[in-house]
């Protein structure tokens, strides 16, 4: 079980570093989108090599939570309401 925790871990920092300086490159500057393909990447990344935790999961229902937020409040730019 420490093989897979150890590759969920160098695998979302590999994805971690090339997202941030592909998002750079492209002169995205706001954090929600950050903030969201970041949390789009750990949950897939958690859901495929299901890595052992010790307690409950806590972080991925708070990251979805936000990333939740961020996309109703897209939402509703783009609806103008």
């Amino acid at each position: 079980m420490l093989e897979k925790d150890r590759l969920f871990n160098v695998a979302l920092s590999a994805f971690y570093a090339i997202t941030v300086p592909a998002l750079a490159a492209l002169g995205e500057r706001r954090f929600d989108a950050y903030f969201s393909v970041m949390t789009l990447e750990y949950a897939i990344l958690y859901t495929v090599l299901r890595p052992r935790r010790r307690g409950r999961e806590l972080l991925l229902p708070i990251l979805l939570t936000v990333f939740s937020f961020f996309v109703a409040r897209r939402i509703l730019e783009v609806l103008r309401l």
